[in-house]
């Protein structure tokens, strides 16, 4: 069988020998680039602390050529009180008084014997937990690149790595001390062992499959979410005949991990009682964190459960917005120092990319290990400072090679194409276009439920006796109703009324009594006898009439008195109803970011429903 280019052209197996060293000397070339970035941040932010002259002779000689290879617009300046008052600081601790690998401890020991390591070469100045961190930020660019090697192409492998490379975000965390740039390696070339071993087992490649997989627990043990599903997939997604052969192989994996990570779990369980004591031991930070009373006793799966059991549709939301959506935005904000746009053609490129890896016996792989990566953080995202960057940027080299993914995928049609290798007037085979209606349908759905669930939430809340928030924003199009104008950031998020009369949908649920604060200001006229005025109904029923004031410093805030007879409905109405409208030009500073003759009344940043104790 010919050796083909990842473009697609027959190749002599010496001229596919001389590209595959080609293009490792380019991902060798890529990682030493993001390491200078990062050395040069971590002296320009560390570089009063301690350290040997082996890193001040390093930083002399590749601080110029990364200040040369940089945008002008990133700048570093030194840490007034560096890692205070976070895990970094533990982790210097926790390094020194270091007896042995596999102690039982509260913290695995990847991490920590990375740090101590450093703690030598560093002559025991805490800089260390700083090169520890940008260590495996550094590796794990070239890590990015056999994943994406190895998963479409060695073009898109390079083109993820040069990404995670020059990310600002990725940069600036690398250099602080956290565990989280360890654990993102790790995960990605589990990523690559696994897709290696899912295309070729072998005995090699199982054991390979192994110890990266347990590199990544004993760096996170919660990495067990990922490794154990994904291994079952590999079984799962393999052809009737080779399946018994893959199973034998992925068993060997899963031998190889255990005995890596058995001897912690074990010494866990003979020093606290609870082989899995690093995991759960951060339960009482998010139970602390939703306000709950302390109790040790309560293990993480017990901690998930009882959030969803209390209140299932708003876990579910969450768990949904962990896993799909908070991870994958809060990312590519790091390249707007390079390009303004960047970004956001990654994040879109992106998305294509997941969705196309539907298709793919791989990208299901590689969309498992993404998913099932992010659940230890699904409902914890939300609680404290659990919605932190650093938690879910182990997604970040998937989402990068998804995002390159694409363009490589729309190439290789077009070639296909050209070279007229598709014909265009064959039907779809029609197992392909189920596949295809049933994955539309599917997203669909879910697209139709995620959007639904805030109202249901809300819902859900209200009959619990919770106060709610109705507020503009992300995910308020069940609410708004309309001519709205799209939300707008003004400091905080608010909708324009266009016209006299707007409404909005909000959950009513029980025949009781509400408290309603209205938060809004109306269009600011020169004449205050002509600002508008707004009465308000609630199922066709008035409840108030709103005088707006103004007050340039505070959004004004009206509270009224919601009577049982207006309430009782799911799906009940408010109406505001305003005297008139202006427009934008004349209505004052906060209206200006709408076309000078756009017709406005007043802007809403929320309402606020609080049940009244029934009597």
């Amino acid at each position: 069988m010919p050796i083909r280019w990842p473009r697609g052209e027959r190749a002599s197996p010496r001229a596919w020998n001389q590209f595959t060293v080609l293009t490792g000397i380019l991902a060798v070339l890529i990682t030493i680039y993001g390491g200078l970035l990062r050395l040069e941040a971590l002296q320009g932010n560390y570089g009063r602390l301690p350290q040997p002259r082996w890193s001040l002779t390093l930083a002399g000689h590749g601080m110029p050529l990364a200040q040369a290879l940089r945008p002008d617009a990133i700048r570093w300046g030194p840490v007034a009180a560096p890692y205070a008052g976070g895990d970094p600081q533990n982790y210097l601790r926790f390094a020194r008084e270091m007896t042995h690998f596999y102690q039982a401890h509260v913290r695995e020991p990847v991490f920590l014997s990375l740090t101590r390591g450093y703690l030598w070469l560093t002559g025991g100045s805490d800089i260390a937990v700083s090169f520890a961190s940008a260590t495996g930020s550094t590796l794990a660019i070239l890590a990015t690149f056999l994943l994406g090697a190895a998963a479409v192409s060695r073009w898109v492998g390079l083109a993820a790595a040069a990404a995670l490379a020059i990310e600002f975000e990725a940069i600036a965390w690398s250099i602080q001390g956290w565990r989280d740039d360890t654990f993102m390696l790790f995960v990605a070339l589990t990523g690559w062992a696994f897709v290696r071993l899912h295309r070729r087992p072998s005995a090699g490649a199982a054991a390979v499959a192994g110890v990266v997989a347990a590199g990544a627990c004993l760096t996170r043990l919660s990495a067990l979410s990922f490794v154990l599903p994904a291994l079952v997939w590999i079984v799962v997604d393999t052809p009737g005949r080779e399946r018994q052969v893959m199973a034998k192989h992925v068993l060997g994996t899963f031998v190889v991990c255990t005995v890596l990570v058995a001897p912690f779990m074990i010494n866990c369980a003979r020093a606290t009682g609870d082989p899995f004591f690093a995991i759960n031991y951060h339960t009482r930070y998010y139970r602390h964190a939703d306000g709950l009373p302390e109790d040790h006793s309560v293990t993480a799966i017990e901690y998930a459960t009882a959030k969803l059991a209390a209140r299932p549709l708003a876990g579910i939301d969450t768990a949904a917005t962990g896993l799909v959506v908070w991870p994958f935005d809060n990312k590519w904000r790091g390249f707007r120092f390079w390009w303004e746009d960047l970004g956001d053609v990654l994040r879109w490129s992106a998305v294509a990319g997941l969705v196309l890896a539907l298709w793919c016996r791989t990208g299901r792989l590689l969309l498992v290990v993404l998913f099932t990566s992010l659940v230890p953080y699904a409902l914890t995202w939300s609680s404290g400072g659990g919605g932190e960057w650093r938690f879910t940027q182990h997604a970040y080299p998937l989402y990068l090679v998804a995002a390159f993914s694409a363009p490589f995928a729309l190439a290789a049609a077009a070639r296909a194409l050209a070279r007229r290798e598709v014909d265009w007037r064959r039907p779809l085979p029609a197992r392909r276009a189920k596949e295809v209606a049933i994955a539309g349908v599917v997203l669909g759905l879910c697209t139709l439920a995620y959007s639904a669930l805030p109202y249901l939430v809300a819902r859900e809340s209200l009959l619990a006796g919770l106060a709610v928030n109705f507020t503009a924003g992300d995910r308020d199009g069940w609410f708004f109703s309309g001519s709205w104008s799209d939300p707008i950031a003004s400091g905080i998020p608010v909708r324009v009324a266009q016209s006299p009369v707007v409404s909005m949908r909000v959950p009513l649920p029980e025949k009781r009594d509400y408290a309603v604060t209205f938060r809004m200001d109306p269009a600011e006229t020169a004449d205050e006898d002509l600002q508008p005025r707004v009465t308000v109904f609630v199922n066709r029923q008035p409840l108030t009439q709103v005088r707006m004031g103004r007050n340039p410093q505070r959004m004004g805030m009206y509270r009224v008195r919601l009577p049982r007879e207006l309430a009782g409905r799911d799906i009940s109405r408010i109406e505001f109803v305003a005297t008139h409208t202006v427009d934008a030009a004349n209505a004052g500073p906060f209206f200006k970011a709408l076309p000078g003759d756009t017709p406005v009344a007043f802007r809403l940043w929320y309402v606020r429903v609080q049940p009244i104790e029934l009597p």
